[in-house]
């Protein structure tokens, strides 16, 4: 019954991870297609801001279409542990709006900036 485990765990794992990679896939596509077209800033200046205003380390980036507006979303770990989801407006670099907990799943800033 171990043996099995051992093998069916990974192959479950892997599975799993499979979607995520299709959406980064196609994140990444979309991102890139918007910056050909002028219609968004390269991902290098958006990070570049996000650690200006929280620095910290980059746990995860999105590229997301919210009802026309292309956004990137920006999920950072400040060095006290809290967890940022930061959006940017991705044509201007505009902050949008930052969300966050602290070490204790407790909320922080809501709204734009």
């Amino acid at each position: 019954m171990n043996a099995a485990r051992a093998v069916l765990l990974p192959l479950v794992l892997l599975t799993a991870a499979l979607p995520a990679a299709a959406d980064d896939d196609r994140d990444h596509e979309r991102a890139r297609e918007a910056f050909r077209s002028g219609r968004a800033l390269p991902l290098e200046a958006i990070l570049a801001r996000a650690q200006a205003d929280s620095p910290g380390d980059i746990l995860d980036v999105e590229f997301e279409d919210e009802d026309g507006q292309i956004v990137y979303e920006i999920k950072t770990i400040t060095a006290e542990g809290r967890v940022l989801k930061l959006k940017y407006d991705a044509a201007t670099g505009d902050l949008l709006r930052v969300r966050g907990r602290n070490g204790k799943g407790e909320g922080g800033h809501h709204g734009k900036r």
